[in-house]
């Protein structure tokens, strides 16, 4: 298995994962925040969403600028869910139709015009991809404390074990 493959392969496995976590969020607390430090709930799976739309850019163009990352507003949990699986899917097919030498060829990210990052395209993609594993696994800590279960994940979670 390739790189791109087990990338495209990673996409398919990790998305209902992704759409339970986003779906966990309850509603009438979709404004809390462990710290006024930290985004809300609701803030931090927007940014995943934004986050997440960057992959297909990448593979795309080769570049894109974080200055310029879209984030969704005032999006119910359903739809945020939604919208990050349509992300990943557009990702996993723009992943799909490129060669594996497309895959190897340079990619950049930028802050505010400035070079933050350069590495190939697939490398990028990929560590983004880990990125939005990372925070999800930050947004499930907010959910009981929020007054939401924890869905599984990886195997059970403490509530929904029976």
């Amino acid at each position: 298995m390739t790189d791109r493959e087990l990338f495209i392969f990673t996409i398919a496995d990790e998305t209902p994962r992704f759409e339970k976590v986003f779906q966990a969020i309850p509603k009438e607390h979709r404004d809390y925040r462990p710290d006024p430090k930290s985004k809300t709930a609701m803030e931090l799976a927007a940014n995943m969403v934004g986050e997440a739309a960057t992959l297909s850019e990448l593979l795309q163009k080769g570049s894109f600028d974080f200055a310029l990352l879209k984030r969704p507003e005032d999006k119910e949990p359903e739809e945020i869910a939604k919208l990050f699986t349509e992300t990943l899917t557009e990702a996993r097919k723009n992943a799909s139709t490129m060669s594996d030498e497309d895959w190897r060829t340079e990619a950049i990210m930028l802050m505010s015009g400035h070079e933050g990052w350069k590495t190939s395209r697939g490398a990028m993609v990929f560590s983004l991809l880990l990125d939005l594993i990372h925070h999800r696994g930050q947004l499930s800590t907010y959910l009981r404390a929020m007054g939401g279960k924890v869905p599984a994940i990886y195997g059970p979670s403490a509530d929904e074990a029976d």
